[in-house]
């Protein structure tokens, strides 16, 4: 018995803390709230295992029916932790049977170890080397994501249409400049016919002279488009963030604004969702995004998938999850700053005609990628049979 309860309290209690830390970061709290009850989850999660080694030393025992027999609290944490573990289980399990959605057509990812490339080490601060001496940390790397997708209401004459997706740079200073030069560099390679960045461009105020060095060398045949996300607050002066950010000849998606692109001789609709943390997407609606070929919507988080819903858009690219940075075998990530969880933390999912792409993003704040490399999303889209 004990090999089955002790296994499910473990997961529904490290289970139910994670979901705090998500929901939480997926909020537009203040970033020393956010942090302090991060403090508080990390301390809340060890409580119950220095409890069970002290339970185990007094009683000399290692017993589910034992330590559950302790004080009605501890009854009930015990209790709520596997009813919370078999239905995270569950969840896992459906998770995992699901099949690719059929708008993914083909996916193949190259690897590019940009550290061992160059020859040298890319990290600047004591953590950020430390974090890379760690098995299998691969924030020095970029996963190139070719990826196929089928649109249903595809017009013919953008059959083969070439997106280049990034996001998450966070600039910090802790990886080097050349990283994301190189980053750049490969997407030029691919030559797109329209870059998008959704959001967390900048972190420190140190870094925007590396604006024109990233952003401004982006090049796409219909241009370079941007919002911003949660991170690029931290930049107190945001005119002076902005005025940078559009000298470099990228075009801002956000606003409450829509776009139009004329491709191919067909008018491509995008539109901008930078909530919760800024302003502007709340004042459209369905009637202000004119008629279009195609319906694209830049949004910094899966979050807003239900405010997208009305809009009816043909594809989503997002960010702000990174995949979890860390995915662990079988498992996979457990934690992403989002309401939905880990659900939508990277890939491409399906909802109905709309299909959404979700970036694990470039950066961090910290320099940790363990079975979640950065990705340089390079999509082709195919009209859907």
């Amino acid at each position: 018995m004990d090999l089955l309860l002790w296994p499910l309290a473990f997961i529904g209690h490290l289970g139910s803390w994670c979901v705090i830390y998500n929901q939480t970061h997926a909020t537009n709290w203040p970033r020393k709230i956010r942090k302090r009850i991060e403090k508080v989850v990390i301390l809340a999660v060890q409580i119950p295992f220095f409890w069970i080694v002290l339970q185990m030393i007094r009683r000399r025992t290692f017993s589910y029916e034992t330590l559950a027999s302790n004080s009605n609290l501890e009854n009930f944490y015990l209790f709520y932790s596997v009813i919370a573990g078999a239905y995270f289980f569950l969840q896992w399990a459906w998770r995992k049977l699901q099949k690719p959605p059929p708008a993914l057509l083909s996916h193949t990812r190259q690897m590019i170890d940009v550290q061992r490339e160059l020859g040298r080490n890319l990290y600047h601060t004591t953590m950020g080397r430390f974090l890379q001496k760690i098995p299998f940390n691969r924030a020095h790397c970029i996963a190139i994501e070719s990826i196929e997708l089928a649109v249903k209401r595809l017009p013919s004459k953008l059959e083969g249409l070439r997106i280049c997706h990034l996001s998450d740079f966070h600039l910090t200073g802790q990886i080097d400049l050349t990283y994301f030069e190189r980053l750049v560099d490969e997407s030029n390679r691919l030559d797109p016919d329209v870059v998008f960045v959704t959001g967390d461009l900048m972190d420190e105020l140190e870094c925007l002279g590396w604006i024109r060095s990233i952003y401004g060398r982006l090049k796409a045949k219909h241009g370079v488009f941007f919002i911003r996300g949660n991170h690029d607050l931290r930049i107190e002066d945001q005119p002076l963030l902005m005025e940078r950010l559009l000298a470099s000849g990228m075009k801002w998606a956000g606003g409450g604004e829509s776009h139009s692109i004329d491709i191919n001789g067909c008018r491509v609709s995008l539109a901008g969702n930078e909530l919760p943390w800024y302003d502007g997407a709340e004042s459209l609606d369905a009637k202000s995004i004119p008629s279009a070929d195609l319906r694209i919507l830049l949004s910094h988080s899966p979050d807003q998938l239900q405010w997208a819903k009305p809009f009816d858009f043909d594809l989503i690219f997002a960010g702000h999850t990174h995949g979890g940075q860390i995915a662990l075998p079988l498992v996979g990530p457990i934690v992403a700053p989002s309401k939905h969880g880990v659900l939508y933390a990277a890939g491409t999912y399906q909802i109905g005609d709309t299909v959404m792409r979700v970036s694990r993003g470039i950066s961090g704040d910290e320099c940790i990628r363990i079975n979640c490399p950065p990705e340089l999303g390079y999509i082709t889209l195919r009209k859907a049979a």
